[in-house]
């Protein structure tokens, strides 16, 4: 692993300098999160922001000696110049201190495009806003996700529900029948798996796919995902409910409901991501 690394260093410097970076602010985001005990988001986070550093220094070693042109440097400092406008926006709140970190992921977009020019500054984009916004506003992100994927489950579970001809109204993210009113909670809007969970879709559509527009089009597949899993846990909760009662709302069955909810959003990714690689092969054997 050593000799790998160093025959890297000596052949990519650059990519060696961007992928250090990187790391290191990656590790730095996730320092609170540890302080915080949330260590499986921190976990999480880290093994995406590696799996994303790596796929772009992949990419390094395919272009050895690859330099910018001018024209590229003059954007660089536009970029630049840019990036300090932000960084000199009001930070006081949430979300006006993500400009500070949108200015920091310029920066360093400003610094692969100047050296290496703009096919490297792209593939940097997406490894440097995960490190430098996504992770260090980790949990006022996910709050932010929460409210529409809570919304979009209990309109969606309302719907299922009064198809199967129950009387339920839904107010809010909230849900009222005739002997109970549930409340979709933060903890119940499927948040807390969405880290997990972009990881193991973000591994998938790289295994899966060859082609770029099919690995977007099956991972931004991740939220419908995720509200149809939560819709089939809260509908499956409102039904055991006539049966059990109560007991149905304590922590096992919310444990185990919660369960159901992850292993059917992430089977019903997969199946679609099997929809696409047929699509994908289908194409290519049309094309030959």
């Amino acid at each position: 692993m050593k000799n790998i690394y160093n025959n890297f260093l000596k052949k990519h410097p650059l990519g060696a300098l961007y992928g250090t970076l990187l790391g290191i602010i990656a590790f730095s985001a996730a320092l609170p999160l540890f302080s915080a005990g949330m260590w499986d988001a921190a976990l999480v986070d880290l093994a995406m922001a590696a799996i994303l550093i790596i796929l772009m220094l992949k990419r390094f070693t395919s272009t050895v000696g690859h330099h910018s042109f001018p024209v590229e440097r003059y954007a660089a400092w536009g970029i630049i110049i840019l990036a300090n406008i932000l960084a000199l926006l009001p930070t006081h709140e949430f979300p006006g201190s993500l400009s500070t970190a949108f200015a920091f992921t310029l920066l360093i977009s400003a610094l692969v495009l100047y050296f290496s020019g703009r096919y490297f500054a792209l593939i940097s984009v997406i490894p440097s806003l995960w490190c430098c916004v996504f992770m260090p506003y980790h949990e006022e992100l996910m709050l932010m996700f929460s409210y529409p994927l809570r919304l979009s489950a209990t309109v969606l579970s309302a719907l299922v529900l009064q198809l199967c001809g129950m009387d339920v109204i839904y107010s809010g993210t909230s849900l009222n029948l005739p002997s109970v009113n549930i409340a979709v909670t933060d903890a119940c809007s499927g948040i807390n798996q969405l880290d997990a969970f972009i990881l193991i879709a973000f591994i998938a559509v790289q295994v899966l796919h060859k082609k770029s527009l099919w690995k977007f089009l099956h991972f931004a597949f991740i939220v419908p995902s995720i509200i149809i899993g939560n819709s089939l846990r809260i509908v499956i909760t409102v039904i055991l409910f006539h049966f059990l009662g109560n007991t149905v709302l304590q922590d096992f069955w919310h444990i185990a409901l919660g369960y159901v909810q992850i292993i059917f959003a992430i089977l019903l990714f997969l199946a679609i991501g099997k929809v696409f690689s047929d699509t994908d092969s289908k194409r290519e054997k049309e094309s030959k």
